[in-house]
């Protein structure tokens, strides 16, 4: 009876009392990885109307074990999504089988099926559905930033308004003379496929009170009235993303210097006409139609590990190109805060903007930056207290705003990152221009941190528990970027060759029954084409040999040491079942 008893109030417990419990979870995980950030949840709070969230999560054969735990980890995310959400968000967790309709609709709906439906889609009624195509475990410390903005663009009514001010042609132009028009930056349809961009002139003296979000490009040809207009647009809470070129033009030096006292007021300054050169990160380029590539010192191509790691700008990135870039330098007695998000290596330096002129010069201005070189700053964030550039005001008009307790303002030194000669510059295996996703990716991510509400932009990457790079990494990735620097001329001469050779290797046609012998040039070319490739070679060998030593040394000593031990265990064995089985003599008295 005291059994039954006991039984029937388990029961009782489990069935009533246990469902009134509080529901406690507890992350023990180095950064609460697993648990929301306080921004996190009062962006869920905001919610007004339902929506509904599918994450496709498939089998396929070549998924990792790293997907597969990255997998869980976003499932176990998302599912605190839908808790703190009050009813607004509905998960749902799919696992699409092979030719089923439901890869079907995910592969309707975009998502990358190449290998294996691994993204999210967030729907809501009215409103055109939102995607995540892949998630990739690489970028796993931006994940809850990525789902977080996921569900504010689901939840919007519509897309952010971003103000376009620029001193150059970059939104098309009309030679009225020639009867010729330039089209716009091939980058603006990306942002514009984005953004609601709008274009404002270059000569206006007050920015609409509705823009909330600033880009501006090439300052120092812009008029005294919009400098003006963009520092008190500034200090007014508007958010600024600037791009400034560091060759000033002949008749723009007055313009110039009230640039840089506008830099000074927000804590920062740009040396005019000195163009960074980076021997490390030096991209090879072709100078002249039809002459091989060569190492451009301001063609600079900046890999992931040159910015700012956990930063929003940074998400999804693999590489930067610039083209005669700038160097930013934050003021000493500045109160805000400056922090670095593109920056060259150790092996860079400035030099007069009119040495990059001269072709002849190039191999002298890189070697000087190896020897000489530090890290400089390209890009950066701006933010804090700042006063305004215009005390006294400009033409009579007063400054309404003459300081302000915190700007948001993200300066570049270099424009043209975003022209079409760098952002369309490689081509692809049919020869036609390809864009490079890397720069169209960085300006994206920035401008829509900017224009993000508050809620969203407070919600900071977090670093994973993920140990730190061991010794063994590091030197991998000190050959990796030695192999970089040495092969990059010979890749593109290589690549040069093969293009040269498919030309002129057409099939042989049969003439009387024999082949046409091949031309000199070609044979040339074959010779060219191996040499290249044996060079590219040695230099592999070169640059990875420390770390296969290291490779083998460490093979080597793990395969002594686990022989080693299972040895001693086997022996350890054989003596005891040894002495089992022949116990010694007993002692007689």
């Amino acid at each position: 009876m005291t059994l039954v008893v006991i039984a029937l109030l388990f029961l009782a417990f489990n069935l009533v009392w246990v469902l009134k419990l509080p529901n406690y979870r507890l992350d023990l995980s180095g950064h609460q990885i697993h648990t929301l950030s306080p921004s996190t949840d009062a962006l869920l709070a905001t919610l007004e109307m339902p929506m509904d969230l599918y994450f496709f999560n498939a089998s396929h054969p070549r998924k990792s074990e790293v997907l597969n735990n990255h997998g869980e980890h976003i499932a176990m995310l998302l599912k605190a999504y839908e808790s703190a959400a009050n009813g607004n968000i509905n998960l749902h967790l799919i696992a699409p089988r092979p030719f089923s309709e439901d890869e079907y609709k995910a592969q309707v709906l975009g998502l990358d099926s190449k290998q294996g439906l691994f993204g999210l889609i967030g729907i809501r009624a009215n409103q055109e559905p939102q995607k995540i195509e892949r998630f990739d475990p690489s970028q796993a410390d931006f994940l809850e930033y990525e789902i977080s903005r996921l569900i504010h663009n689901v939840a919007r009514q519509e897309q952010p308004t971003i103000g376009l001010i620029s001193g150059l042609p970059i939104d098309g132009s009309r030679d009225e003379l020639n009867q010729a028009t330039a089209p716009p930056w091939q980058l603006l349809k990306e942002l514009r496929s984005h953004f609601n961009l709008m274009s404002l002139g270059n000569d206006i003296p007050r920015i609409p009170e509705h823009i909330k979000t600033l880009m501006v490009v090439q300052p120092a040809r812009l008029a005294q009235q919009t400098l003006f207009a963009i520092d008190q647009f500034v200090l007014a809470g508007g958010r600024l993303m600037m791009f400034i070129d560091p060759l000033n033009d002949l008749d723009s030096t007055a313009h110039t210097a009230i640039l840089q006292s506008l830099l000074a007021a927000w804590g920062v300054q740009m040396p005019a006409n000195m163009v960074l050169a980076d021997s490390l990160y030096a991209t090879p380029v072709v100078m002249t139609s039809g002459q091989p590539p060569v190492r451009h010192p301001g063609a600079i191509t900046l890999p992931r590990e040159a910015m700012a790691q956990h930063d929003i700008s940074s998400w999804g990135v693999d590489s930067v190109t610039l083209l005669n870039p700038g160097t930013l330098i934050p003021l000493k007695k500045s109160r805000t805060t400056f922090t670095p998000l593109l920056q060259s290596s150790e092996q860079a330096s400035t030099f007069d903007g009119a040495r990059f002129t001269q072709k002849d010069a190039f191999d002298a201005m890189l070697g000087e930056a190896a020897n000489r070189g530090r890290r400089n700053v390209i890009a950066a964030r701006i933010e804090g207290p700042a006063y305004s550039a215009f005390a006294d005001g400009i033409n009579g008009q007063k400054a309404t705003l003459q300081k302000a307790t915190n700007i948001q303002v993200v300066v570049v030194a270099d424009i043209d990152l975003l022209s079409d000669r760098v952002w369309l510059a490689p081509r692809n295996a049919n020869g036609q221009k390809a864009p490079r996703p890397g720069n169209a990716r960085f300006v994206l991510n920035t401008l829509d941190n900017l224009a993000a509400p508050d809620m969203l932009r407070a919600i900071s990457p977090r670093a994973s528990d993920q140990q730190p790079p061991g010794l063994l990494d590091r030197l991998r990735n000190e050959a990796a970027q030695t192999y970089r620097k040495k092969a990059a001329l010979l890749e593109q001469r290589l690549d040069q060759a093969e293009k040269e050779w498919q030309l002129l290797n057409t099939p042989p046609s049969m003439l009387g029954g024999q082949a046409v012998p091949s031309s000199a040039l070609l044979q040339a070319l074959n010779k060219e084409r191996l040499r290249l490739r044996m060079e590219l070679h040695t230099l592999e060998n070169t640059a990875y040999k420390s770390v296969r030593q290291l490779e083998l040394s460490v093979v080597v000593l793990t395969s002594i040491t686990v022989a080693l031990i299972v040895s001693l265990l086997g022996l350890g064995i054989f003596v005891s079942r040894r002495r089992r089985q022949h116990p010694p003599a007993a002692a007689f008295y």
